[in-house]
């Protein structure tokens, strides 16, 4: 137990205990931290005491120091509340503490709040007489430190409080939040001492990083909270009498009876709408004020009075959002409804600490589900409650229109350096890798570089001096800073005001748009009537409840993250084993529903199962084929994996839809699954799922995802943000001007390139869009994991077609005209563009020379004068022998004046004559004589011309294309000598028919569009059928690249006995070289403990070899007397008690041979292979059997001793015949299995080919030369194949250091050396490599050093560096614990140097 005297004074301690007590167990692991100046986080339920846990030792100090005259009137702490409501309670609830350690005295601590509602004369105030405690928020916070007022009240400050971190830790106002502690820590004389206060956060270890880089004690003492979770059903009595909104008349009631016998009840709804609709039908029975409502879209003034109306326990109901689910001080509450499913655990934990608030009390919610599938989530939402598994913390890194915010304040008021940033920028977590290259961009960007390139004229943010890093601010940089600074977005709402200017809240803007003069509406659970509608608001004024509309406002709900999602999967999974063996509604009682809840989800369930023959889970997605009213087609895809996973794979599955079956589908996407839809009566493509290229996901959402309302909205946003929208002008920016800007700065970013359009990928906004769409909004990685999955069998896919759609796709088909009518966001022609284009690079692979000259070739002659006048009028010009025709068919032409020939060389139909002469800017004298035309580049007629004798004209579309179509692919020299252009000339015209998407440009050759396009699908086809050999180092390093997986120690470990068990190596290289290169921190317990748990086995084969073996494939029914025949006396009687009693400890064996201990007969034993030990503790000390007789009796007795660690030991039995997974074990060793890499696991190749070739009939195998230096009949699994060939055609270049006798080493061994670069292949040798390229090599234990040819000084300096780095970690020369270079190169003394390496005389030793 902590002593409150040891920390606090006598004083503040004596007051807590006559106050509250013994403190809890928070504070008294909180108070200790917090009292030693560490960074804190504690995280722990509602009502445990956390405030005070935080504020009570600086309370303790400031009035110690009050109390003896040397307080300074200086801030030294700031308070942190995410909601201005929560600052004033907070400040009420220091006045306790203040009066009760002062006796009354408050006014010796000064606590003042600044929030946007703190009147100026108090901002001025605090200026002049800073206070002891400062309660503001993040908003707030920004502000002062954008003001030299500001800045100099909190440069004081010692500590800071963070609170309700859990709300922000995902948000960018956290990630905006952070740095301005950050900025805090710089102008502060030391770094801020940073306390933060969670209720419900995972994982702890992030959230701690998050909330400061330096140590941060964690407090999380395991207070698990009485929960109780009950499902009700409103459908009871919603079938009496007739009803206009029966489900909320039935809610409403139920709510009103709950309220019955209770002081003060919260029924929290989500969303605005629901709130008041909730409130409106409670008053209907209880009468007006009986129930009001709490959501962000009210005012101030109305939320305040209605909090204080539950403090003092006069308002009966609060139907409230999720503006409640923080810590507002509303005193007591009886009990907590919930109506609705909760949108996330966290959410609903915060929800439930609502009721039974004070520590020892079960905290009770009611849910009210509002359809029968609602009841199932409500039912799984509470389990996972009370399993406390709360979503895990995934804060937004980079930020970058965070950072322009801020970056723009700084310069508020004084100018700064980029070397100041970047010394702010890693204390706060989600900046901490932003680079100095990133800092320059978003000040380029601020200061207009990129409008700027394009003429676009702007007004910098910034005054950004490049040359010396520097910036300045104006006064334009202070307007916007203050104007438009906060991350909350401007969603162009209209104010709601009474006639005499009272604010009653805020509505949506097209609610307004759906509304006129006269109509009425609820809100705050009261009815208004529009009397005026202005540009920035509506006047209103009270109106009887009856008859008033219920307003809608368009909220942006964040999805279920994968972990939760397949939680959700695995309990629906339960129900249907629950369903099978008849005990649904059992099955759903447990999971909170009562009987009447329970009755109907069975009913939904049983319904769902009978449609679909089961239910989607966390292993199962179900596909369900189904035309609608109309007769379209639809897909029900009915994946459990949540809308971070299901809206890119929706987009994935219309791109694949689009791909396959030429078809433009339309999608719908929630929690539990994917609905697309066709617009016409085509059959929607089956097997959609399988056509998605785990591995192009990223590319194509990427190239996909600008056209997409979500990144539309996302890049206002975090243009706004960024103060790229410009000052915040009094009143209100409709929505649709803020689309229509948002829009037009999007498509000042699209740019022209030689392929086509782009978006500028290097702007900062479009970085920072892309990220957050690809990282917080989306799951990408989830979308990857789910594909791979499915294509590996992990999740099934069952595909089929019904009739009628099922229950649970009836929700989706519902939200299709929602869908269209309000996900509009307006993408231009430009970004449309590039998106096609993006989404060609990403999906697209260049025409192979063969299938292009395939393509271009002629098929047709002409066969008279007749023929080549036709084909001279349809393809344009001809040179001298570029067809074998007979001259004297030109010549005839020409003689009756259907031909001529120009002096370029050229013969052309006289029909082109003078569209020719303006292209060649030639004109014709009087005496038919040929002179140039002086005429400017840009004549439009004349670069018409040259565009139609390259191409075919705009007027004359039957005609086919002229030079690219039929003289094949030109350069730009090529096209220039034939026209006598300069070659700029040539170029311009040919970037303007790319440009038209007309033709395409590939490695400096254009070439005809259309033909382009069709050699590529062709290329494509052929490269299905013909995989391209590559270099034996791009193997080497595919062989690396798969050593070891991303995975703990144990699995690690796990995965390479499994891969290597059954083949032999010598015992000294497992623990020395084999081992500690693929297992992370390689230790000999955890062999130790894996061959106890029984797991594997080893065991010694002739010559010192070992292998391990899986014990299911022994063969217990062998006879195992003939080893008895080799063994001496001693021998047989250790062996034979062995197999008479089983496994036996060496204690049970030492009275067998009388005066001798039996551990020397058991390592002879295992060096024949008859004996092993479940520990690896044997074969180290055989393998250390010399040193152990050389060594003194104290070692000898140690090493006795330590032989009795070494657990039981047995006999080896034979293992059985397992071909096939021998086979398996060959692939994952060697992944192309040919007779070389056969040969190296000591197996005959005439046997492996047998069964090889069979497995290629069916399927099982692909067959190819993939690899040079390898024999011609190469084979990789089907599963292993797309991602090998990818991995051969780009090797990973990373450097790594390997033992040259690792069996993944195999220069020198399956292939043959490179030419200068050979080496031996024993334990002794050390190889580097990379890219499968040895570059380097370590000899004779280290004593040579060897660079190859080719190895710059920054690349052995670097390998260097790697070496002593894998040598400390003991991944390499395991055993030793120094290294001496004896010999090596003159050039190699700096990188020894530069990696640590001491010089000792002549020689560089390395230490371990």
């Amino acid at each position: 137990m902590t002593d409150m005297r040891t920390i606090f004074d006598k004083t503040t301690a004596d007051w807590f205990a006559a106050a509250l007590g013994e403190p809890t167990q928070v504070q008294k692991e909180a108070w200790p931290a917090i009292a030693g100046g560490k960074h804190t986080l504690v995280s722990a339920p509602t009502g445990t005491g956390k405030t005070l846990s935080a504020f009570l030792v600086f309370i303790d100090r400031l009035m110690k120091q009050a109390r003896e005259g040397t307080l300074p009137r200086k801030l030294q702490l700031i308070y942190i509340s995410p909601l201005k409501s929560l600052a004033g309670d907070i400040r009420e609830n220091l006045r306790r503490p203040l009066d009760g350690i002062s006796g009354g005295g408050t006014d010796l601590i000064d606590v003042a709040i600044r929030t946007g509602d703190t009147p100026q004369r108090d901002r001025q105030r605090m200026v002049k007489y800073p206070p002891h405690i400062l309660i503001t928020t993040p908003e707030s916070l920004y502000l002062m430190l954008t003001s030299k007022s500001g800045q100099s009240v909190l440069s004081s400050a010692r500590a800071i409080i963070l609170d309700e971190l859990h709300a922000m830790i995902d948000t960018k106002r956290g990630a905006h939040l952070m740095l301005s502690v950050a900025r805090l820590d710089k102008i502060c004389e030391a770094p801020l001492q940073r306390i933060g206060l969670s209720a419900t956060i995972e994982p702890l270890s992030l959230a701690a990083a998050y909330l400061s880089p330096d140590p941060v004690t964690i407090v999380s003492p395991g207070m698990k909270k009485e929960v109780e979770l009950v499902i009700t059903s409103p459908f009871a009595d919603a079938a009496k009498g007739k009803r206009k909104d029966p489900v909320w008349e039935e809610l409403a009631e139920l709510g009103y009876r709950h309220c019955q016998g209770s002081r003060s009840v919260i029924a929290f709804v989500e969303g605005r709408r629901y709130a008041e609709k909730l409130a409106y039908y409670v008053n209907l029975l209880g009468g007006d004020g009986f129930a009001r409502v709490h959501h962000g879209s009210l005012s101030k003034e109305q939320r305040f009075e209605v909090e204080q109306s539950l403090r003092d326990g006069s308002l009966r109901l609060l139907c409230a959002t999720s503006s409640m689910e923080l810590g507002i001080d509303v005193g007591e509450i009886d009990q907590v409804l919930q109506v609705g499913c909760p949108k996330t655990i966290s959410g609903t934990m915060q929800r439930l600490g609502r009721a039974g608030h004070n520590p020892g009390r079960v905290s009770v919610m009611y849910l009210f589900p509002r359809t029968a599938p609602e009841g199932v989530w409500c039912g799984m939402t509470a389990e996972l409650a009370r399993r406390g598994g709360v979503e895990h913390a995934n804060p937004p890194e980079g930020c970058l229109d965070v950072l322009a915010q801020h970056l723009v304040s700084m310069a508020a008021f004084r100018g700064y350096e980029v070397d100041e940033v970047m010394e702010i920028l890693p204390r706060a977590y989600p900046f901490r890798e932003i680079t100095r290259e990133d800092v320059h961009s978003v000040l380029g960007m601020l200061a207009g570089d990129f409008e700027h390139d394009r003429d676009i004229p702007v007004r910098p943010r910034i005054l950004y001096d490049r040359i010396h890093g520097r910036v300045e601010g104006d006064g334009y940089s202070r307007m916007l800073a203050v104007s438009a600074g906060g991350t909350i977005p401007d969603k162009g709402l209209y104010t709601v005001r009474t006639g005499d200017g009272v604010k009653v809240g805020e509505v949506d803007e097209e609610f307004v748009y759906e509304s006129q003069k006269g109509d009425r509406f609820l809100l705050g659970a009261f009815a208004w009537k529009i009397q005026d509608i202005s540009r920035d608001s509506i006047t209103v004024a009270q109106a009887p409840l009856e008859g008033a509309r219920v307003p809608f406002w368009k909220g942006e709900l964040k999805g279920r993250d994968l972990r939760t999602s397949k939680a959700f999967g695995r309990i629906y999974h339960e129900l249907q084993e629950a369903c099978e063996k008849g005990s649904l509604v059992q099955a759903l009682n447990r999971l909170g529903l009562d009987d009447a809840a329970a009755d109907l989800s069975a009913g939904f369930i049983k319904r769902q199962v009978q449609a679909t023959d089961g239910l989607p889970d966390d292993k199962t997605i179900l596909v369900e084929h189904f035309r609608d009213q109309s007769g379209n087609a639809q897909i029900m895809i009915h994946s459990l994996f949540g809308k971070r996973v299901n809206a890119p794979l929706a987009l994935l599955l219309q791109q694949a839809a689009r791909q396959r079956a030429g078809i433009n589908v339309g999608c719908v996407e929630e929690e539990d699954g994917i609905l697309l839809y066709s617009y016409g009566e085509e059959r929607m493509p089956e097997g959609l799922l399988y056509q998605v290229d785990p591995e192009s996901v990223v590319p194509v959402l990427e190239a996909l995802l600008p056209a997409t309302p979500i990144f539309g909205i996302a890049f206002r946003y975090n243009s706004g943000r960024a103060l790229m929208m410009g000052v915040k002008k009094s009143g209100r920016l409709p929505l649709w001007m803020q689309r229509l800007r948002s829009a037009e700065m999007l498509d000042t970013l699209v740019k022209d390139t030689s392929g086509g359009v782009s978006l500028e990928k290097a702007h900062p906004l479009i970085r920072e869009t892309m990220r957050e769409c690809l990282t917080q909004i989306w799951d990408p990685e989830g979308v990857k994991e789910i594909l791979h999955d499915i294509r590996s069998g992990a999740i099934s896919v069952r595909e089929f077609h019904s009739e009628t759609p099922s229950p649970m796709s009836l929700p989706l088909q519902w939200a299709q005209e929602a869908a269209v009518m309000y996900d509009y966001y307006p993408t231009t022609r430009g970004v449309q563009a590039a998106v096609e284009d993006e989404l060609k690079q990403a999906q697209m692979i260049a025409a192979g020379k063969e299938e292009l000259a395939d393509v271009q070739q002629r098929r047709h002659l002409p066969e008279d004068a007749k023929q080549l006048h036709t084909l001279l009028m349809t393809e344009g010009d001809l040179t001298a022998g570029e067809l074998e025709v007979p001259v004297e068919w030109l010549e005839s032409l020409a003689a009756q004046g259907r031909a001529a020939y120009l002096e370029p060389g050229l013969w052309i139909a006289m029909e082109h004559r003078e569209e020719y002469l303006l292209a060649l800017s030639v004109c014709e004298s009087e005496d038919g004589e040929l002179l140039s035309l002086a005429k400017p580049e840009t004549d439009t007629e004349t670069v018409q011309a040259r565009l139609h004798i390259v191409r075919r004209p705009p007027q004359k579309p039957g005609s086919s294309w002229r030079l690219l179509r039929y003289r094949g692919g030109q350069t730009a020299w090529q096209t220039a000598q034939r026209y006598f252009w300069t070659e700029t000339e040539a170029l311009e015209i040919l970037d303007e028919l790319v440009c038209r998407e007309e033709a395409v440009e590939s490695e400096g050759v254009y070439y005809h569009g259309k033909l382009y396009d069709r050699a590529r699908r062709q290329t494509l086809k052929n490269r299905r059928n013909q995989i391209q050999t590559r270099p034996a180092a791009s193997y080497e390093a595919l062989l690396l690249s798969r050593m070891s997986i991303h995975a703990p120690s144990g699995e690690q470990l796990e995965r390479t006995l499994s891969i290597f068990a059954g083949h032999p190596f010598p015992a000294s290289l497992w623990e020395s070289v084999i081992l500690p290169a693929r297992v992370k921190g390689y230790r000999e317990s955890l062999l130790d403990a894996i061959l106890a748990e029984g797991t594997f086995f080893w065991h010694m084969e002739e010559g010192g070899m070992l292998r391990f073996d899986d014990p299911e494939n022994t063969d217990w029914e062998a006879d195992l007397s003939p080893n008895l025949e080799t063994l001496s006396e001693k021998e047989q009687i250790i062996y034979q008690a062995l197999l008479k009693r089983g496994a036996s400890f060496m204690q049970a064996l030492k009275g067998l041979l009388e005066g001798e201990s039996p551990h020397g007969i058991l390592l002879f034993l295992l060096e024949k292979g008859l004996v092993y030990a479940d520990s690896f503790v044997p074969v180290r000390q055989w393998l250390d059997r010399d040193k152990i007789k050389k060594a003194t009796a104290r070692q000898r007795v140690n090493a006795r001793v330590m032989a009795l660690q070494a657990g039981r030991w047995d006999v080896v039995r034979p293992q059985k015949e397992t071909n096939g997974q021998e086979w398996e074990r060959c692939f994952d060793r060697s992944i192309i299995l040919c007779r070389e890499t056969v040969a190296s696991w000591n197996m005959s190749w005439q046997a492996a080919l047998s069964v090889l070739r069979i497995r290629e009939y069916t399927g099982q195998v692909r067959r190819g030369y993939f690899v040079e230096g390898l024999s011609g009949a190469q084979f990789i699994r089907e599963k292993d194949f797309h991602s090998t060939v990818l991995a051969l055609e780009k090797p990973e270049q990373e450097i790594k250091w390997l033992n040259a006798s690792d069996p993944a080493q195999i220069w020198g061994k399956v292939l043959t050396h490179q030419e200068g670069k050979g080496f031996t292949c024993i334990p002794g040798t050390l190889v580097a490599m990379k890219g499968g390229n040895p570059i380097a090599v370590m000899e004779r234990q280290g004593k040579t050093l060897r660079f190859f040819a080719g190895c710059p000084p920054e690349e052995c300096l670097a390998l260097m560096q790697l070496f002593a780095e894998d040598f400390r970690q003991k991944r390499i020369f395991a055993g030793l614990k120094r290294i001496v270079v004896k010999d090596y190169p003159a050039e190699g003394a700096g990188a020894l140097s530069g990696a640590g390496f001491i010089r000792e005389m002549q020689d560089y030793v390395l230490y371990r």
